[in-house]
C-alpha cells in the first residue's frame, strides 16, 4: 500500500494517476508500507525557499517506519541531511500546462538513493512503464534543477530571437513552427516568449543554483 502526503498539486495529480495505474494507495500511514512525501515548496518573492513544512512530514513518515518517497522540490543535500537511510529522493518534473498527463505518462523517473527498493515502490514505478534511472540523493535532486534551469534557458533564447525576427519583418510564431518540426528541438520546446522569472518554481531553481555556484 501506498500513502501520499502533502496538500501540493503535484501530489493531487501523483495521487490520481497511481491510481489510475491500480496501484493500491491509502490514507492511513500506519498500514502504508512507502510514504509519498509531495509537499509544494514555499519560497519568497525573491525565489528563497522555505523548507519547514517538508521537514514536518518527513517526520511524520518517519515514524510510521515506512519506505519514503521525497518528490518535493529541495536543494541537493536535504535528503541525505535527513539521516534517513530508508529514503529516496524521486525528482518531480510536472508543470502545471498539461501535469494531468505527465503524472499519468511520464518521460522517465529519476529515483534517488542507495536503500534496497520495497517491493510496494518497485509496483509503483513498473506500473508507469517508462524509464527508471538510479541516482544517487543529490543527483536525483539537482536533475530537477537541471530541467527547470535548461527550460529558463529556452525561454530566454525564445525571448531573444522573437525580438530579433520583431525587426527584420519575420514572424515569430511561423519561425516556431518550424522549429516545432526540427527533431534535434522538438513541439514540447519553451517556444513562447515571456517571463520565467515570475514562475516561483523556476525562480526558486535559479536562487538555489546561484546559491551552489557561489559556494
Amino acid at each position: 500500500m501506498i500513502c501520499f502526503l502533502g496538500s501540493s498539486h503535484a501530489a493531487n495529480h501523483m495521487r490520481r494517476a497511481a491510481k489510475k495505474r491500480g496501484i493500491p494507495l491509502t490514507n492511513d500511514t500506519a498500514q502504508a508500507q512507502v510514504i509519498f512525501v509531495s509537499e509544494d515548496t514555499k519560497a519568497d518573492d525573491e525565489g528563497y525557499r522555505t523548507l519547514f513544512n517538508i521537514r514536518e512530514l518527513v517526520k511524520q513518515a518517519h515514524l510510521a517506519g515506512s519506505q519514503i518517497v521525497l518528490t518535493s522540490q529541495v536543494p541537493p543535500g536535504f535528503t541525505r541531511s535527513l539521516g534517513i537511510p530508508n529514503m529516496f529522493h524521486q525528482a518531480e518534473t510536472l508543470r502545471i500546462l498539461d501535469a494531468e498527463e505527465r503524472a499519468m505518462n511520464p518521460d522517465y523517473i529519476a529515483v534517488g538513493g542507495e536503500a534496497q527498493i520495497h517491493p510496494a515502490y518497485a509496483n509503483y514505478l513498473a506500473a508507469f512503464e517508462c524509464p527508471i534511472i538510479r541516482m544517487t540523493w543529490e543527483e536525483a535532486e539537482f536533475s530537477k534543477i537541471a530541467v527547470n534551469m535548461t527550460l529558463a534557458a529556452q525561454v530566454d533564447n525564445t525571448n531573444r530571437l522573437a525580438a530579433a525576427a520583431a525587426k527584420v519583418g519575420a514572424e515569430w510564431a511561423m519561425v516556431a513552427k518550424a522549429l516545432m518540426h526540427d527533431k534535434r528541438i522538438g513541439p514540447h520546446s519553451y517556444l513562447t516568449p515571456g517571463r520565467w522569472r515570475d514562475s516561483k518554481h523556476l525562480l526558486r531553481d535559479a536562487v538555489t543554483l546561484s546559491e551552489i555556484e557561489s559556494k
